[in-house]
């Protein structure tokens, strides 16, 4: 099973790793080494992704807030 740092899109991964968040980035890179599930992400989670690949909330729609379809790679990628 892959984690959810090998299903991310490698354009998020690096807005993750060169953020100026240290703390933040370092617990979430963990946190998706550790984890396979998007849903298994709390909200906190997924808000300290948007914030620090620069994703603005108002153009994420309730689908990509719940399955992550928005930064996950898709199967036919």
């Amino acid at each position: 099973m892959k984690t959810l740092l090998e299903q991310i899109k490698p354009n998020y991964i690096e807005c993750i790793k060169s953020s100026s968040y240290t703390y933040s980035s370092s617990r979430i890179l963990a946190k998706l080494e550790s984890t396979s599930f998007y849903g298994e992400l709390t909200i906190n989670d997924i808000r300290d992704i948007y914030d620090m690949c620069g994703i603005p909330s108002v153009k994420v729609s309730a689908w990509d807030m719940r399955y992550g379809d928005n930064i996950l790679i898709e199967d036919n990628e």
